[in-house]
């Protein structure tokens, strides 16, 4: 059984031409964004908490779950100003080329 790569992977289904940026509508790039953003974010928040599970806690002077759950809510605000340029990468390989560049693959 031979399978054959997928070249194209940018045509919408019925469509004879790959999808150019002239079809997209601000609207789309402006959900596109949001949507890097976001994944940023998650990514950040994911990488701050496994980061502080790596730190030693004081006994002593441990906060118990009110201390957990305020150190939870400070690395999501934290991880939503993070700014890595993880969103501005993904968003520059996710927008839709111009209709005379072929996908790369």
């Amino acid at each position: 059984m031979n399978i054959s790569p997928l070249r194209n992977s940018f045509i919408s289904i019925g469509s004879k031409t790959p999808l150019s940026s002239e079809q997209d509508t601000p609207k789309d790039l402006e959900k596109l964004r949001e949507a890097c953003e976001d994944f940023e974010s998650i990514f950040a928040y994911q990488m701050l908490k496994e980061m502080r599970k790596t730190l030693n806690k004081n006994t002593l002077v441990n906060g118990g779950q009110a201390e957990e759950i305020f150190s939870d809510m400070l690395t999501q605000e934290r991880a939503k100003t993070a700014k890595l340029g993880l969103a501005d990468l993904l968003f520059s390989q996710l927008k839709p080329k111009t209709s005379s560049q072929e996908p790369t693959l």
